[in-house]
């Protein structure tokens, strides 16, 4: 009976953690809806840009990671067109703590495969060439498989 008892408020801790977790970091792309900070700053973000339909239907989303730029926690996380990942992506960076988004969109010609890259919210300077490098590193599978490797602080 003790065994259940622990076993049961060990359940409780551990979704009362797995939900604090989950209102403080974005775990993947869709997320940002459910957040309105985030959704603000993905619409700020998307201004000047026609962005495709895609983006605001069914994707392919990889998990987020976390990540240091410019010595702050920020959250990247990417989808793609579904049934065409190769040919369309996107890539955001979020810092919840400016409240501001970062982003990149990925089209990719069918027949060249040559790549049209779109950069959005990323100014020049040393933030530009950083913040591009972890963007394009989430749609390359390189951030995810040597995360420890885009922390700029």
């Amino acid at each position: 009976m003790r065994k259940m008892i622990a076993a049961a408020a060990l359940a409780g801790i551990l979704m009362g953690a797995t939900s604090a977790l989950a209102r403080d970091h974005l775990g993947t792309f869709r997320d940002i809806a459910a957040d309105p900070a985030a959704a603000a700053a993905f619409k700020t973000m998307a201004e000047g840009h026609r962005l495709p339909d895609w983006i605001y239907g069914k994707t392919v989303e990889s998990p987020g990671h976390e990540v240091i730029f410019g010595g702050q926690k920020v959250y990247v996380m990417s989808a793609c067109k579904q049934h065409d990942c190769g040919a369309e992506q996107i890539a955001v960076m979020y810092d919840p703590g400016k409240k501001i988004m970062y982003g990149v969109l990925l089209s990719a010609d069918p027949a060249t495969r040559a790549e049209t890259l779109t950069w959005m919210n990323l100014g020049g300077g040393n933030e530009s060439i950083d913040g591009r490098t972890i963007l394009y590193a989430a749609l390359t599978g390189s951030l995810e498989n040597h995360p420890d490797a885009f922390d700029y602080k």
